[in-house]
């Protein structure tokens, strides 16, 4: 399924392609874009991902 009307930033890409990378290194088998899409809609990783960028906003500088 694709969508022409959202634009992903490069910083975007590059970060899903560090995964890409991370799980390919760590596991010997590169992920499929079906197991990183379903990772990332799991709600630990979602509630993860959610802290982070509070955290962010409250310290940019870190």
């Amino acid at each position: 399924m694709t969508n022409s009307n959202i634009e992903i930033e490069p910083c975007l890409l590059e970060a899903i392609l560090f995964l890409r990378q991370f799980i390919n290194k760590t596991t010997n088998v590169p992920p499929s874009d079906a197991e990183i899409a379903d990772a990332l809609k799991k709600y630990f990783v979602l509630n993860e991902i959610k802290e982070h960028i509070l955290m962010q906003r409250q310290n940019p500088t870190s």
